[in-house]
């Protein structure tokens, strides 16, 4: 089974070069521009996992942020990845208390990133089977 995987960035060639290197390596991927087209790409999508950069406006934006924030309160609840170029503290502890699994300076090795990737999708699916074979015992 193919993972499905959301990339979120408003900078077209990362998305691509996300987009490419995730489709090489096996994952059926989406891809968003925008804090709107990530709605509606959630809305329409199960995923195995999201990777979003913080920031989808010119600016000091958190869309990023946002977006983590939407999925903790959903009942899919894949692991997020956000990445940005302007890291800072209180980003990062912004992103801690979403529950944002991985907070990643860029550039990151997008190698490093699929295996980061396949681990935290394992370890979710584990723990959603644990959670449903606890309710069914």
């Amino acid at each position: 089974m193919r993972e499905r995987l959301l990339v979120v960035d408003d900078e077209d060639g990362v998305r691509r070069a996300y987009q490419s290197h995730f489709t090489g390596a096996g994952f059926d991927v989406l891809s968003a521009a925008s804090l709107q087209e990530a709605a509606e790409r959630l809305a329409a999508n199960t995923f195995d996992a999201v990777i979003a950069d913080v920031s989808l406006t010119p600016g000091a934006g958190s869309e990023g942020l946002a977006i983590a924030a939407f999925l903790r309160h959903q009942r899919q609840n894949p692991p997020v990845v956000v990445l940005t170029a302007y890291g800072s503290p209180d980003r990062a502890e912004a992103a801690a208390r979403l529950g944002v699994d991985v907070f990643l300076h860029k550039p990151v090795s997008l190698v490093w990133l699929e295996s980061l990737l396949r681990a935290r999708i394992d370890d979710h699916r584990r723990g959603t089977e644990a959670e449903a074979m606890a309710v069914a015992g």
